[in-house]
């Protein structure tokens, strides 16, 4: 052979090889959201996400939040709780109960009462439309099939699992809530006594030396197949043997040496006596997320040893259904809250709801009961969610099966203080770009139109958001009705979850806006 030919086979091979990484690389990142941190869309989020949380912060209640943690002590030190907030600890002393989404059943029996007990998973962070959270979700599905159940969340921002026990065995929680089954939802860093809750997933840095140079040099040329390498060696190599990360001390221990019989001694086994002794079946379901397969598998394992050896409670890990049946490119969009956040969103919420209803129905039939023939919404269709929550529903009425109500469309000039925070825009800007607020219902409804009109404004626009039954869940796509005079026609086929009203108002001095509300 001669040599133009060997140099002309080399280059072939080299260009073979080339072309695979790249179509690897395009497969890999295929209709995967923009999470670049330079883009002006993820600092736009970024923005929004600090936004949203201290206006669900606000919605929860300050003290109510807080009131379980050090820092809250601290924080409750400086900043003196209003009556109102010192009336929710003496209510909820010792935990944080997610209240205002709750909704009893329409029967007159008593409901079967489930609490999820977890952390920024279970509260919701970030999320626009906490009705999407999978224990609401659950709840809602559960109900259209006839079971007389209510779901409480009881969640904190930032909690492990030696906050969630104390929640359970050192407040009023079981007295108040008299659940008849504990789900405590489990997250990789929940074993971690630091509270901390640092997304770990992609990001390149984990590794040591020259294996952290290699991959991070891999990620900036071929940024998909970096997260997957990094992820793998981040599983292979980031712990020593006592359970804690190389070289990083903020991120959450695997359950290994020390850190794996603190686990045991301080969380599983009194735990497994609790239940025991309120004979209260408990349940530990892990959350995965969508990235970093090989780092949650190291981090679920030890989880089955654990419960393998405890009388009370039973272990669900989802990780193999999640990765096995659920992860597939169309989800791809809708698996984080948005590009800027990790948290689960519309995509994986609806595989952990469809994940706890389903061994709900199957190893708990005896607990969840008959089927009493009700439907998820009873009675009345329910706005129960709004951001701002200045603009939550005022004056409801109910005519013949419409909602009537007045919602405040915030000034863009006045600051809204919130325990010692500045709220500069009492309004959202992202998904539209321009400001509004947002309506969410209690459960996805059917609307034939909305009738919308505002003293001091000069243009209302309407837009929302709905289910996508190919999908299951709402992608959070913005749709546009027909307007016709001050009236927005829906198609009857289309399940709501959420109403986004942008105003133009006189001065920028918001205005007084006046919804009718009729179903289809």
């Amino acid at each position: 052979m001669t040599g133009k030919k060997i140099i002309r086979n080399i280059l072939l091979v080299l260009v073979s090889i080339a072309l695979i990484i790249g179509c690897v690389e395009f497969l890999l990142g295929r209709g995967g959201a923009q999470n670049d941190e330079n883009t002006e869309e993820y600092v736009l989020q970024q923005n929004e996400n600090e936004k949203i949380l201290k206006m669900q912060m606000e919605r929860t209640g300050y003290a109510d939040l807080f009131a379980s943690t050090i820092f809250g002590n601290i924080v409750s030190g400086l900043i003196p709780p209003t009556p109102e907030e010192k009336m929710t600890v003496e209510k909820y002393r010792g935990y944080p109960l997610i209240d205002y989404l709750r909704d009893d059943a329409d029967s007159d029996v008593d409901p079967v009462n489930i609490v999820v007990i977890g952390d920024s998973f279970v509260f919701g962070e970030y999320c626009l439309n906490r009705n999407e959270l999978f224990w609401r979700v659950a709840e809602n599905d559960l109900r259209a099939e006839g079971f007389n159940v209510r779901i409480s969340g009881v969640a904190m921002i930032g909690a492990n699992s030696f906050d969630e026990l104390r929640w359970l065995t050192g407040s009023t929680l079981i007295d108040d809530l008299k659940p008849d089954l504990i789900v405590i939802g489990y997250l990789y860093n929940d074993p971690d006594t630091s509270s901390t809750d640092k997304e770990i997933l992609n990001n390149a840095d984990f590794v040591d030396g020259r294996k952290n140079r290699a991959v991070a040099a891999i990620s900036k040329i071929l940024p998909n197949i970096g997260k997957r390498l990094a992820n793998y060696v981040t599983a292979k190599t980031m712990y020593t043997s006592d359970g804690n990360y190389l070289n990083i001390d903020t991120l959450p221990p695997i359950l290994k040496g020390e850190i794996y019989d603190n686990f045991k001694n301080n969380f599983i086994e009194p735990l497994d006596r609790f239940s025991a002794e309120k004979q209260i079946p408990t349940v530990i379901m892990t959350l995965p997320v969508y990235e970093g397969k090989m780092i949650q598998k190291a981090l679920y394992r030890p989880l089955h040893t654990l419960c393998a050896s405890c009388e009370n409670i039973a272990l669900y890990d989802s990780l193999g259904d999640f990765y096995g049946k659920f992860v597939s490119s169309k989800h791809n969009a809708n698996y984080s809250v948005n590009c800027a956040d990790f948290h689960p969103g519309s995509a994986t919420n609806s595989f952990y709801a469809q994940y706890l209803e389903t061994f709900l129905k199957r190893d708990y039939a005896d607990i969840l009961g008959k089927s009493i023939g009700t439907t998820a919404a009873g009675g009345e269709m329910r706005i129960n969610e709004a951001l701002p929550s200045l603009s939550s529903p005022q004056n409801v009425a109910y005519d013949s099966g419409s909602l009537t109500c007045e919602v405040e469309y915030p000034s863009k000039k006045a600051n809204h203080e919130f325990c010692g925070m500045t709220i500069r825009q009492n309004y959202l800007t992202m998904l539209l770009k321009k400001d509004f607020i947002t309506l969410s219902f209690a459960a996805p409804t059917a609307l034939s139109d909305v009738v919308l009109t505002g003293d001091d404004t000069t243009g209302i626009e309407l837009s929302y958001m709905c289910i996508n039954e190919k999908l299951g869940y709402d992608d959070h796509t913005v749709y546009t009705p027909e307007e016709e005079n001050g009236t927005w026609k829906f198609e009857p086929d289309k399940r709501v979850t959420t109403l986004l009203i942008h105003a133009d108002c006189e001065n920028n001095d918001g205005a007084r806006l006046t919804l009718r509300i009729k179903p289809a």
